[in-house]
């Protein structure tokens, strides 16, 4: 598995692209679908962490999916774009029961719940 790669399009909040073919969905979250509520503003702001460039692949218990897409954590100038997307309510959580926990599952956690107390995003409807 690639330890880096360049992002050649993103394809929505949590999945995108990579130069050489490979489909990246990223580990330990979800982003809002097409169709649904800030599935634009996630896929925007995915765009503008991680298109063109760069990005450091950090692997978790899962590498991938039954859709043949590897899972990983982008992270691009040291910061984990899983968790920044979850801190602006663009994302959230996914905690898989009976599996071992992510990696970064306690990072994400205090992200998402600092996103629910200022409502950002997916949590300015008081979900």
């Amino acid at each position: 598995l690639p330890k880096s790669a360049v992002v050649k399009k993103v394809i929505d909040g949590d999945t995108v692209e990579l130069f050489n073919g490979t489909v990246l969905r990223y580990v330990g979250v979800t982003a809002p679908e097409e169709g649904e509520d800030f599935a634009e503003e996630a896929t925007k702001l995915n765009t503008e962490l991680v298109e063109g460039k760069e990005i450091k692949l950090e692997y978790d218990n899962y590498k991938s999916d039954k859709f043949g897409r590897i899972l990983a954590y982008p992270i691009i100038n040291g910061v984990n774009v899983c968790v920044e997307l979850v801190r602006k309510g663009m994302a959230e959580l996914i905690i898989y029961q009976k599996r071992k926990p992510f990696i970064h599952q306690v990072q994400l956690l205090e992200s998402q719940e600092q996103a629910k107390q200022k409502k950002l995003g997916i949590w300015s409807k008081g979900n």
